[in-house]
């Protein structure tokens, strides 16, 4: 017989992809009459009242899981316990201080260069559930039987179509999201928006590129199209600005988010008229753009790796030119990346630009996709997962 409880491995926050995944995986979880346990602290929570009610709920037993691990070192389960995995099947099983009696590994690994150290870190979990097709089509090519797919989901009450804002009427809005990397392509939607905004002096450029990892952050220097790195101040607070325009962004054409919380996106969404993201590898579907959507806000999507999931003809522009890209540090493997192609960017953002109704229906179609993948309709999807593989 299935469990009604499951534990989550990482921690809820409102400030990354693994943190918004883990708070809606919580919520829907008890909203479905499981009992989501959590091991971990949420870190840098930013929720609605009733969010807060149902976390305060699930941590009253933390103190008491904290005691316990500090006295034994390592957590043991009667149910399911979610364990979160990095690139190669990083950590093994006996490494978590937490197991259960199904033990399940959730990874979206970007790294396509995977170790037989790590196909057998893999068969150490009961089952592997990854966040793209692409990232288990990788993982079965490698000899690994025991993988599923489930999806990221999106939150469509709090990401959903809504009147365009009045902030920023007179300009066209550009949106970019995801931490400042050269995964990203951050350096492409520069290239591309600086082309772009010398034609239309109006365009403007809205960017959340926050990065908590600091250190990926430089592998933006590997990039043709700009030069250096923004310098972090005193603060940690990269100054993105100033390197923006040293790479001839005009000052005045762009706004800096930063690490903006979750449920603060909508009303900068709202400005928009068009997302982009050329990024040349997604693990996931990329949740950023799953949000940009699912609210309404027709995007620019490059066809490869993860965005696949999510990108198509009619609900989004597709960037179909993908070239290769080399490995580098820290990525070994890079199949199935893609190298967008800038002048099929600029491009896509004049067709944006020319033609508001098409914008319009794309938008709306975008947003009629994301409806399918509400968090609560992909978090019962693995709960079944889960469930089916227990009772085998």
């Amino acid at each position: 017989m299935a469990s009604d409880s499951i534990a989550v491995g990482w921690r809820p926050s409102s400030l990354s992809g693994w943190g918004v995944y883990g708070t809606n995986l919580v919520l829907q979880l008890k909203k479905q009459g499981r009992n989501p346990v959590l091991y971990m602290t949420p870190h840098r929570l930013d929720v609605d009242t009733d969010a807060l009610q149902v976390f305060k709920s699930v941590l009253q037993r933390q103190p008491h899981l904290d005691e316990l691990l500090q006295k034994i070192g390592v957590l043991e389960f009667d149910f399911p316990v979610l364990h979160a995995l990095r690139n190669d099947f990083h950590p093994p099983i006996e490494d978590q201080i937490a197991r259960g009696t199904l033990n399940v590994g959730v990874i979206f690994f970007e790294d396509t260069d995977i170790s037989a150290d790590g196909l057998a870190r893999a068969r150490g979990y009961d089952l592997i559930v990854t966040g793209s097709q692409w990232n288990r089509h990788i993982a079965e090519a490698r000899g690994l039987n025991h993988v599923i797919t489930v999806l990221q989901g999106v939150d469509t009450k709090l990401f959903r179509p809504q009147p365009r804002s009045e902030h920023l009427k007179d300009r066209f809005v550009i949106f970019s999201g995801g931490k400042l990397e050269y995964r990203k392509a951050q350096d492409v939607v520069i290239a591309a928006f600086r082309a772009f905004q010398a034609r239309h002096p109006e365009a403007f450029l809205m960017f959340a590129w926050g990065n908590q990892w600091p250190a990926i952050m430089p592998t933006i220097t590997q990039s043709r199209y700009i030069d250096g790195k923004p310098e972090e101040g005193a603060d940690g607070v990269l100054n993105i600005g100033a390197w923006l325009e040293r790479n001839g962004v005009p000052a005045g054409s762009y706004q800096d988010l930063g690490l903006a919380p979750n449920r603060a996106m909508p009303a900068f969404l709202a400005s928009a008229d068009v997302a982009l993201f050329p990024n040349r590898c997604e693990a996931g579907t990329n949740l950023v753009a799953m949000e940009a959507m699912a609210a309404g806000i027709p995007s620019i999507l490059a066809m490869n790796t993860g965005q696949l999931d999510i990108a198509g003809e009619g609900h989004c522009y597709p960037l179909n030119i993908q070239g290769p890209v080399a490995p580098y540090e820290p990525y070994g493997g890079t199949e199935g990346w893609g190298e967008p192609d800038l002048d099929e960017t600029i491009a896509a953002l004049e067709a944006a630009y020319n033609d508001a109704e098409q914008r319009k229906r794309i938008g709306a179609a975008g947003a009629a996709f994301m409806r399918k993948l509400d968090w609560s309709n992909q978090i019962a999807e693995l709960a079944r997962r889960i469930d089916e593989t227990g009772v085998k």
